[in-house]
């Protein structure tokens, strides 16, 4: 290998040689060269990198100055960097900000001007339409004609009754005059627009005159004379515009000198600033800023208010030392004190830091023998023997690490077993988890007249909430939604202890009394059994509460007993009735008296039967999602199907909480009454 460097140098002092003096070689030749060098020094690193392992990073103190030399140098580079980082991105987004700021407040001016219009010609006493316009256009020409430079573009259109009248500051007339759109029902508007393939920035304003109903549009085009304005003192603008905006591009009048329309940018697809230039760099590290926003302008000719589903994006190029004084300018005279105490906090940084290298140098050399009993001991414990034990006594902090080291591998050893114990334990509780989901109803009853949805969503591996359908027979069917005291397993083992004692109360769904007597079982009687039976077989603190409903298709009648559980909620129409009726919760007392009661399901009305985990989930800030935040997410779901309904609510208390973690399990019952297909008997 040695050989064939050499010659390899020796190639390519040759073909150096050649090209000076024949004026070039071919380049093959020099690939050639340029492989052989990669394949020589890729050999000669390696057997660089195995120098440096074997022999100068075989002693632990070097390897530990070296290990020094990295934590106090690169940390140092990175937050250096990674403070050039911030500050580019801090700066880009400031530019931005303070370009949007000044379009915002060119808005501002616009819904201003079309106010103080509004107002002045309601006090104006001109009687006649005609008198009326030509009053107000003569207060544009001569209040805002001398500011033309500062409202580039500015149309004006005027509508009194079926008169319309659209022009410009210098006078030219604008055709076709500014429409409103059907959507717009307010007095005042002021935002950014896309209308006829231009977006503009357009203040309407709406009011009574002597002469009828004036509503006074000003448009302000985006112009590269309007970003002119907004880029002054900060550096070029560039809007970037959709393709989908800029290709819908219609022949229009021509615009004015300076002013064109949004299709004519069809091909770079954005607009730019005509006269304001990249301010020059204040020192050698003075670098180019680039920051960008969006707007979202709304489709002004739409039936309906939307805004434009593609982002308008507006690009600002600038100077980290302009924005430094358009920012420190706004701070007053004492501004740069900061900065001065920013740069001192800085160099007391750095000198800590080395120092702090020093003294890592200077502890190196009082690491003692002890590695080598640490590292015999790590082999034993790779193979596996975690009863292995150093047993040096602790004289000082190294040799204290030995003793750790035997601490740290008994509770290896501890923590091994507990291992398998858990693993043991999931492996438990996943087959819980399965028993558990096949109590849960495993297809939705078909009734007539009413469409059925449920879930639970358990906090932790197994669910304290029950809920379930109960199909009687064809026209009946019985709706359980519960929730059990506690948590985890225990509560898991409640609630199938209910499901088993509801169901065994049943013979297809009629008391014992036989089929032929067919004797339906009413709700109070069922609950007032279940709770005998969980009173008799279950402990004095464990109870739940329990909603059990039983609907009757051919009379549209939903019977229920609530058994202390949160009252359901039946949407009719504008209306939400609770279905509070019944009694305390089960297994708790015994004897109970429980009642039931009846309403009658017309099509369209919604039963929505919930758990507290629904209701009292908390935000970042310790409130509490609440019934009435619940109900209005339901609200926004009950022109849909059951199980959107349900989805919506799940989506909004995620949205609260912010956290995919569950506080509580969430149990959701949801039947809607609809039209019978057919008559039932």
């Amino acid at each position: 290998m040695a050989r064939f460097a050499f010659w390899v140098l020796a190639y390519g002092l040759a073909l150096w040689v050649v090209e000076r003096l024949a004026g070039g070689v071919r380049t093959a030749m020099w690939v050639l060269f340029w492989v052989a060098v990669l394949i020589a020094g890729g050999y000669y690193v390696g057997r660089l990198i195995g120098f440096v392992r074997a022999r100068v990073l075989w002693r632990l103190r070097r390897r530990l100055i070296v290990t020094y030399v990295f934590i106090a140098v690169v940390p140092v580079v990175l937050i250096i960097v990674l403070v050039l980082i911030k500050d580019f991105l801090n700066m880009g987004q400031f530019a931005a900000f303070l370009v949007a700021l000044k379009l915002r407040d060119h808005a501002g001016q616009l819904e201003q001007i079309s106010r103080v219009v509004g107002h002045e010609m309601h006090l104006s006493q001109a009687k006649s339409p005609d008198a009326l316009l030509d009053e107000i256009e003569n207060f544009f020409e001569k209040e805002l004609g001398r500011h033309t430079k500062s409202y580039p573009g500015l149309e004006i259109t005027l509508r009194l009754g079926p008169r319309v009248r659209a022009f410009r500051l210098d006078g030219t007339k604008v055709s076709p005059p500014v429409d409103l759109p059907p959507w717009l029902t307010q007095e005042e508007f002021a935002g950014f627009v896309v209308d006829r393939d231009q977006i503009a920035l357009r203040s309407v304003d709406r009011g009574p005159t002597p002469a009828g109903e004036l509503t006074v549009i000003v448009s302000q085009p985006l112009t590269p004379e309007l970003l002119d304005l907004v880029g002054e003192g900060i550096g070029p603008v560039r809007i970037l515009i959709p393709p989908s905006v800029s290709g819908r591009h219609e022949a229009r009048s021509a615009p004015p000198a300076g002013q064109r329309a949004l299709g004519e940018f069809s091909q770079q697809d954005s607009l730019s600033s005509r006269s304001v230039e990249l301010p020059p760099p204040t020192n050698p590290v003075d670098t180019t800023i680039v920051g960008a926003s969006s707007l979202d302008p709304i489709v002004w000719g739409g039936a309906a208010e939307h805004r434009l589903a593609e982002p308008v994006l507006v690009v600002v190029t600038s100077r980290a030392g302009t924005l430094n004084r358009q920012l420190l300018s706004t701070l007053g005279r004492f501004s740069r004190v900061y900065v001065t105490l920013f740069i001192i906090v800085a160099l007391v940084f750095l000198v800590i830091e080395l120092v702090s290298l020093v003294i890592g140098v200077r502890l190196t050399r009082s690491i003692t023998s002890t590695v080598d009993n640490l590292y015999d001991a790590t082999e034993r414990v790779r193979t596996g023997d975690f009863s292995y034990r150093i047993g040096i006594p602790a004289r000082d902090q190294l040799t204290a690490l030995g003793e750790a080291f035997d601490s740290m591998t008994a509770s290896v050893e501890r923590l091994l077993r507990e291992s398998q114990e858990k693993s043991r334990l999931e492996s438990e509780l996943e087959i819980a988890r399965e028993v558990q989901r096949q109590l849960f109803p495993q297809k939705i009853p078909q009734v007539p007249g009413l469409e059925l949805y449920g879930m639970c969503r358990p906090a932790r591996m197994v669910s304290g909430d029950y809920f379930d359908f109960l199909e009687i027979d064809k026209t009946h069917v019985g709706l359980v939604i519960a929730d059990i005291s506690g948590k985890g397993i225990s509560a898991a083992l409640l609630m199938a202890a209910i499901q088993s004692s509801l169901r065994a109360q049943f013979y297809d769904g009629f008391s014992r009394a036989g089929l032929s007597a067919a004797v339906p079982i009413s709700t109070a009687e069922v609950v007032d059994r279940l709770n005998r039976q969980l009173f008799e077989s279950t402990s004095a603190e464990k109870y739940a509460t329990f909603f059990y409903a039983l609907y009757d298709a051919a009379t549209r009648s939903l019977t229920y007993t609530n058994a202390g559980h949160l009252p359901p909620v039946l949407f009719r129409g504008g209306q939400v009735l609770r279905l509070d009726r019944g009694g305390t919760v089960v297994g708790l007392f015994s004897p109970a008296t429980y009642e039931q009661a009846v309403v009658v399901l017309e099509p369209g009305d919604v039963f929505l039967g919930f758990t507290d985990g629904l209701t009292e989930p908390e935000n970042i800030f310790g409130e509490e999602f609440g019934e009435a935040r619940l109900l209005d997410a339901a609200r926004r779901a009950l022109p849909g199907s059951p199980d959107a309904l349900v989805q919506e609510i799940y989506r909004s208390v995620n949205d609260w909480t912010g956290s995919p973690e569950l506080q509580d399990d969430m149990t959701l019952l949801v039947a809607k009454a609809v039209a019978s297909e057919k008559t039932l008997p």
